[in-house]
């Protein structure tokens, strides 16, 4: 089973800006978790520009909105990397728009 919520981070160049978490099991025991910063289409499709999760066997930050889109290892928890994409999601958006346009 696996547990989920997300939130409206705000607008950015038009475009409304999400933050998704999910976690399974659960959120308060956790094996594989996902945290991901997107925004929405006209079509209804979604755009992930940032996501931190534990995929490949590690904890890593996939910069989605950069180029090369790297996944650095990262040394957080779920509530870490919620706290981080939710602080940061602006500069994400900005960056994902100057390397791959909104």
């Amino acid at each position: 089973m696996t547990q989920e919520y997300g939130y409206k981070l705000g607008s950015f160049l038009g475009y409304e800006f999400s933050l998704r978490v999910s976690a399974s099991p659960s959120l308060d025991v956790v094996d594989d978790f996902a945290v991901t910063v997107y925004y929405s289409l006209s079509s209804g499709e979604s755009k992930a520009i940032a996501r931190v999760d534990n995929a490949h066997g590690f904890v890593h930050f996939d910069r989605i909105y950069r180029r090369d889109q790297p996944k650095d290892p990262v040394d957080w928890t779920w509530q870490k990397a919620e706290g981080e994409l939710r602080e940061n999601w602006r500069q994400y958006a900005k960056s994902y728009d100057d390397a791959h346009g909104l």
